[in-house]
């Protein structure tokens, strides 16, 4: 894409986020970062020369209308949103308090709507839009012992298909990548904790390896290109075969 966009991901400050950015960068885009690691934030935003970041907890009431503030500020306007935050739970549904009922779902579905509510009146007087929501591979198939995260990244699946129905009229795209296990420091605490095995984890995917970053930002990329234009509503999942069985 020859012109550059002006773009805001979410969950910017490591791992998948990270890698979105640093490609989309690279790429010629203007990139706002925001997660809860200020330190990391800072030198990412200084390495890939992002046009500025916002540290901060996405689920305290008024930080989603702090971040599309500053995000405007230094970006004039907003292009594409890239709701790439969310939070990983393994629990069994009995032991699952109601604070993390609360934590989960509004990380990884209130959120990103609420952040959409914000983006959308911009990119309809534009006429251009793109949303992509980072979803994951359990919200597209479910995941025992993950109920909760599954439910929240389903409905995920549900937004972006009703957005892209809102809004294909107005130039905007929306759709859902679902990776399905990533290759990051999540993947490797769920290993070092025992909730998952790391050979038998791999034996159950078909292509018997796990999904890198740079895949998903790849992906991200051409959702946000011309030549994906016709690409709305779509739940793309990004899973080495895992949603296969």
């Amino acid at each position: 894409m020859s012109i550059s966009k002006n773009i805001l991901i979410t969950g910017s400050s490591g791992g998948i986020g990270a890698k979105i950015a640093e490609k989309l960068s690279s790429s010629g885009h203007n990139v706002f970062l925001t997660g809860r690691n200020e330190e990391r934030l800072l030198k990412l935003a200084v390495e890939i020369k992002a046009k500025g970041f916002l540290a901060g907890c996405l689920i305290e009431e008024d930080f989603p209308e702090k971040l599309l503030n500053k995000a405007s500020k230094n970006l004039g306007h907003i292009d594409v949103l890239i709701n790439n935050a969310g939070a990983y739970l393994w629990s069994p549904v009995e032991k699952t308090s109601k604070d993390n009922v609360k934590k989960s779902l509004s990380l990884n579905l209130r959120v990103p709507y609420e952040l959409c509510t914000l983006v959308v009146p911009d990119m309809k007087k534009n006429k251009w839009g793109r949303i992509i929501n980072i979803g994951s591979i359990s919200g597209a198939v479910g995941e025992a012992n993950a109920s909760l995260y599954s439910a929240g990244k389903a409905g995920l699946i549900g937004l972006t298909k009703s957005l892209a129905l809102e809004l294909a009229e107005y130039g905007i795209t929306v759709n859902v990548i679902n990776p399905g296990w990533v290759k990051t420091g999540l993947t490797d605490d769920c290993i070092e904790s025992g909730n998952i095995e790391e050979q038998e984890q791999l034996d159950m995917i078909p292509q018997k390896r796990w999904i890198e970053p740079q895949e998903i930002a790849d992906l991200a990329k051409y959702l946000i290109s011309d030549s994906a234009q016709g690409i709305t509503g779509q739940s793309l999942n990004l899973c080495a075969g895992l949603s296969l069985g």
